[in-house]
């Protein structure tokens, strides 16, 4: 267990510090827009955007945005890591589970003040598809720039290859992932949140974008090898 400590705060290098910081807004800044688009946001936050918006109904407590009932469930995701993924847990887990939801609220907040919401661009479709882009570009990119770093995964990203290791192979990681998305989407839509397009995009296109950007961007501005010689 010390190892393993030494070896993460040794990994803890400045730059890789602040590219999982940048990868970690750039995924917030993609909540945002997908918001924004008003069709559809990836199915982790399409479920608590859902399910905070019906907390805030029936407990008419503002304590319940997005950025804090995200934070929430994090937390209960982050019993099963410590569990069963240990070796998973770094500073990029504290960082993700605690900041992608107040930054996507700190950007919807801004957009506010300059009289811009979720209905701004409904009548616009051509505008609303290039938020759901720039939001999958957003998003992908900051994924790989995150898990680039190696300083470890999210929460929620974790749940997949926990399902793969605890059944012993026969749940394979993208099934797992599958598994857990559909269920997101479904509790997002069960609660009211907009299950669209994006959704879908954001369910089966992250993937491979985010494998594109980690070998043709990530890797080449945080070169792990060279730090580990260092």
């Amino acid at each position: 267990m010390l190892d393993s400590v030494k070896q993460m705060l040794k990994a803890m290098t400045p730059k890789r510090v602040i590219w999982m910081c940048i990868g970690v807004f750039l995924i917030g800044m993609s909540v945002s827009c997908s918001r924004l688009s008003g069709l559809g946001t990836d199915p982790f936050s399409c479920m608590n955007l859902g399910v905070s918006a019906v907390l805030r109904h029936v407990t008419n407590n503002g304590f319940f945005t997005y950025g804090n009932w995200q934070l929430i469930v994090n937390l209960i995701l982050l019993i099963p890591m410590i569990i069963w993924m240990r070796k998973g847990l770094g500073l990029g887990t504290i960082i993700n589970m605690v900041f992608v939801g107040y930054v996507a609220d700190f950007c919807m907040f801004i957009y506010k003040q300059f009289g811009i919401d979720t209905t701004t661009f409904a009548d616009f479709m051509v505008v609303r598809v290039l938020l759901i882009v720039l939001a999958l570009v957003l998003l992908t990119l900051g994924v790989a720039l995150y898990m680039q770093c190696d300083l470890g995964i999210a929460p929620y990203d974790s749940l997949s290859p926990i399902m793969e290791l605890k059944t012993n192979g026969k749940i394979k990681y993208a099934i797992g992932r599958v598994i857990t998305d559909c269920i997101c989407v479904l509790i997002g839509f069960v609660s009211g949140s907009v299950v669209g397009v994006n959704t879908l995009i954001m369910m089966f296109g992250t993937g491979p974008f985010v494998t594109f950007f980690r070998t043709n961007v990530a890797a080449k501005v945080i070169p792990l090898e060279n730090d580990n010689n260092k």
